[in-house]
């Protein structure tokens, strides 16, 4: 290595201790002024801070759709700003009330991906041998689901200067916003946000429990949603465990996933140890080249740890299946279906 090589001097930044709010509680009350410290800290750096949710949304339904098992509704809901989110409500054909789940889309061309809906036989084909259908395989289960598509892709596109080549706009968007002052992860957590306000006020559903899923980026921004919204009742963030370091740091990924000064703050066990004692179950590949899981694997201990100051070990898993970088509806389910 030539002696003007930077990896030292990153390496040296990357060092364990650097982490100023790893976690270190050994007693609930200890956990909770941690907690607080680091959600207060997580706010700032994703640049949400300070905003109230609107209570209720304003929200106009646009269409309503017939589906095996259930209807898909269309809403725009008003996120601020002068921004309208698509949103999607699957709603059982079973009587009410459901037991409502907030569902995420990861780097698909949109929403409709998640919602089981494909351009072509063949990438339907390839995606749901991947269970990529995960919101309406949801729905057809019984529950109530709704699926937000996320800023950058689909209806939300921007005029994208960045990259003709994706059919997403993380890139324009995450570096638009940086230079705002914001993040791209920041808002789409705050869009989350108000979708869980419209859910939560709906007539249909079951008080007091929501459930939050994803995959891919779609667990990313559950894992950031279910540390900052004591709404969550139960999460399950599918192929985006790991430590920042062996994943986003390591290997090529979108630009939505940086978060300035993130990383002199917590690794993502910390930030995923948060959401202690509430059910929760990681959905890992034991292939995934994103995520790998030895990094996966080691990160668990923290959020482990979390839970056994609880004494809630059981609710907290790590679901590895044989695959790569796939959802897995089975894992997910079961879990949903215990602790819901």
């Amino acid at each position: 290595m030539s002696a003007f090589a930077l990896q030292p001097h990153l390496d040296q930044l990357d060092r364990p201790s650097a982490q100023r709010f790893a976690f270190y509680a050994r007693t609930q009350d200890d956990f909770t002024a941690w907690k607080n410290v680091l959600r207060a800290k997580l706010r700032r750096l994703l640049r949400i801070e300070g905003r109230t949710l609107p209570l209720p949304p304003l929200v106009q339904k646009l269409q309503a759709v017939e589906r095996e098992g259930y209807i898909e509704e269309k809403f725009a809901l008003d996120v601020g700003e002068g921004i309208f989110a698509p949103i999607y409500i699957l709603v059982p054909k079973a009587p009410p009330p459901y037991k409502p789940i907030m569902v995420f889309h990861g780097h698909n061309p949109s929403v409709q991906y998640i919602l089981g809906q494909y351009p072509t036989a063949e990438i339907a084909e390839e995606r749901l041998a991947a269970n990529n259908n995960y919101a309406q395989a949801l729905a057809q289960a019984g529950y109530l689901v709704c699926a937000v598509e996320q800023r950058g892709f689909g209806e939300r596109r921007t005029i994208n200067i960045a990259d003709k080549d994706y059919p997403w706009d993380c890139r324009h968007l995450s570096f638009e916003y940086l230079m705002h002052g914001r993040t791209l992860m920041g808002e789409r957590v705050w869009d989350g946000m108000v979708a869980t306000s419209y859910v939560l006020n709906r007539t249909d559903v079951v008080p007091g429990v929501l459930g939050c899923t994803g995959n891919s980026g779609g667990g990313t921004l559950t894992l950031y949603l279910m540390a900052l919204d004591d709404r969550i009742t139960a999460a399950v963030p599918g192929c985006c465990f790991c430590s920042y370091q062996a994943s986003i740091m390591s290997r090529f990924h979108c630009e939505c996933n940086y978060i300035p000064d993130l990383l002199s703050a917590a690794e993502m066990g910390d930030v995923a140890a948060m959401f202690a004692p509430k059910p929760l179950r990681f959905i890992n590949g034991e292939h995934d080249p994103l995520f790998p899981v030895e990094a996966t694997r080691q990160e668990y201990e923290t959020v482990r740890r979390a839970y056994a100051i609880f004494a809630a070990e059981d609710r907290c898993s790590l679901a590895v299946h044989p695959g790569g970088h796939a959802y897995n509806h089975a894992l997910s389910h079961a879990c949903f279906k215990d602790w819901l």
